[in-house]
């Protein structure tokens, strides 16, 4: 499953985004799906359908926070992520 979610550029694209962000520690691991969309040149829908993908390979973990929901890497799958994306 892990390696499925990851076969796409996009959803490596956003990995690496949030693997790289504050090199993924402290409290600004983590974005909303607002900047995700912001951040990359695709749709809301496109953003949307990869991410869902992503959470459901549990390569993502999301909260909510008010109106936004908020993205981080699994960090108990953040070594073997790194070894399918080296």
């Amino acid at each position: 499953m892990l390696a499925n979610s990851l076969a796409h550029p996009v959803r490596v694209a956003l990995v690496r985004y949030l693997l790289n962000k504050n090199c993924g520690k402290g409290v600004d691991n983590e974005t909303c799906n607002k900047d995700l969309v912001d951040l990359f040149p695709y749709s809301q829908s496109t953003i949307s359908q990869h991410v869902k993908i992503l959470k459901e390979a549990g390569v993502f973990l999301t909260e909510e926070k008010e109106k936004y929901t908020f993205y981080q890497v699994n960090p108990a799958l953040v070594d073997k992520i790194k070894l399918f994306m080296n």
